[in-house]
C-alpha cells in the first residue's frame, strides 16, 4: 500500500482560505451533535476549533440538561434542543437541505442514544467526521456503523478505540497494517492517531509526522476533529485534504507551542497557524 509523506504541498492548493466575497453562507455551516453534561467542554472545543479555522455558522444539538450551559458558554453558536429520536429525524430532514456536514462525538456520551443518533447523522447528511463516542458507542455492533460509511464519511479514532471497533485486528500489527485491513474491510476513509497520525483511504496511506508529543493531552483529539470538520465540503477540500490539513495544523500549533500544552492552547493557536500557513 503506498505511503505518502503528509506536507502541505499535497493539499494546500484546495485550502479554503476566507475571500473578501466570503460570508457566513458562502463559508459553510457544520451540525455538531454533543449532549452529554458532564463532557460539555469537549463539544465546546471541538465547535470553536471548528469556527476559528473559518467556517461559517455551527449548530450545537443540545439537550434540556445542555442548552443553557452552552448559551452562557459559546453565545456565537446556534444551538438545538433535541432529546429524543423522532424529533432528531424530523430535524435532520429538514436541516439536510441547508447543511452538508456535521461532526458526531465530542460530548456526545459512550450510550445506545448516541449510537441511534449517529446512524439517523450518518443517514441524512454527506459528510460526516466521526470521532470518540460516536465511535466507542458502536462497540459490538461494527457492522451497523460499517453499513452507514463511504466516500464522504471519515472516522478518527486513537488505537483503543481502533480495537474497540476492530477486535479482530490483531494489537499487535503496525498502525499501517491496521489501516489497510480497515480499508479491506470498509470502503471509507480513517485517521487513525498516534506518534505518526495515519490517514487512510482507497490503497493509499498518507503518515502525518508534522507533531508533537505534547499532543497526549484531553481534548486534543476534540480540537484536532473540529478543525478536521471546517475545512470538508462539496465547496472547500474533500475529507482526505481536510484529514492530512487538519492533522497537519494540529502538530504544526503543538510544536510552535512546546511544553506545557493543554488544550485551550491548541484553539489560542489556531490564528497564528494559519498565517504562517498562509505566508508559506
Amino acid at each position: 500500500m503506498k505511503l505518502i509523506k503528509n506536507t502541505p504541498k499535497i493539499w494546500i492548493k484546495k485550502f479554503p482560505w476566507k475571500k473578501k466575497s466570503s460570508n457566513k453562507y458562502s463559508r459553510g455551516r457544520v451540525l455538531i451533535l454533543g449532549g452529554q453534561k458532564n463532557m460539555i467542554g469537549a463539544t465546546i472545543l471541538a465547535a470553536e476549533a471548528c469556527l476559528r479555522v473559518g467556517v461559517g455558522s455551527i449548530k450545537i444539538i443540545c439537550t434540556k440538561d445542555t442548552i443553557r450551559i452552552l448559551s452562557m458558554k459559546f453565545p456565537s453558536a446556534l444551538k438545538v434542543e433535541i432529546n429524543n429520536i423522532s424529533y432528531l429525524k424530523s430535524f435532520l430532514k429538514k436541516e439536510c437541505k441547508t447543511t452538508s456536514v456535521a461532526l458526531v462525538g465530542p460530548g456526545a456520551g459512550n450510550s445506545s442514544k448516541t449510537m441511534k443518533f449517529t446512524v439517523e447523522v450518518l443517514k441524512h447528511i454527506k459528510y460526516v467526521i466521526l470521532d470518540a463516542d460516536a465511535l466507542n458507542s458502536f462497540q459490538y455492533k461494527t457492522k451497523k456503523l460499517i453499513k452507514y460509511l463511504d466516500k464522504y464519511k471519515l472516522i478518527t479514532p486513537h488505537n483503543g478505540e481502533f480495537h474497540r471497533l476492530f477486535p479482530s485486528i490483531k494489537r499487535s500489527l503496525s498502525n499501517k497494517e491496521k489501516v489497510s485491513k480497515f480499508l479491506k474491510l470498509c470502503k471509507s476513509n480513517i485517521l487513525l492517531k498516534g506518534n505518526a497520525t495515519l490517514i487512510g483511504f482507497n490503497n493509499k496511506i498518507i503518515k502525518n509526522l508534522h507533531t508533537s508529543s505534547e499532543l497526549a493531552v484531553i481534548g486534543s483529539g476534540d480540537v484536532l476533529a473540529g478543525i478536521i470538520t471546517s475545512l470538508v465540503g462539496d465547496n472547500k477540500m474533500s475529507v482526505i485534504e481536510a484529514a492530512s490539513a487538519g492533522a497537519w495544523l494540529h502538530g504544526d500549533i503543538a510544536k510552535k507551542y512546546g511544553r506545557g500544552l493543554i488544550s485551550e492552547d491548541l484553539i489560542k493557536g489556531i490564528p497564528s497557524a494559519l498565517q504562517r500557513l498562509k505566508n508559506e
